[in-house]
């Protein structure tokens, strides 16, 4: 019982094997370029659908290797924050 309270806690958040956040990442930017395609160009949508399909395949491919890839994508946003200096300095700038 214990190993399995462990092992749901240290998975990720998945959908259809894929890590939660690149897989929304994926669907939403195609399916944004589908509606832009289908209202603007008036294309096809299936190859959309097929790069969906595609691109969700390479990020479970690469979630075999990595699992934890929605975590180290919401640490890098995190880490790119720029703080604010409230007095100029020279070198490594702290908020004071």
């Amino acid at each position: 019982m214990r190993t399995m309270v462990l092992r749901v806690i240290a998975e990720p958040p998945q959908i259809f094997w894929a890590p939660l956040l690149p897989a929304a990442v994926n669907v939403l930017f195609n399916f944004s370029a589908m509606m832009f395609g289908i209202i603007i160009f008036n294309v096809n949508p299936m190859p959309f659908f097929v790069t969906t399909v595609l691109g969700h395949a390479v990020i479970a491919g690469y979630a075999v290797r990595e699992p934890h890839l929605s975590t180290l994508m919401a640490a890098w946003m995190e880490a790119r924050r720029k703080t604010v200096n409230l007095t100029p300095v020279r070198g490594n700038k702290y908020v004071a």
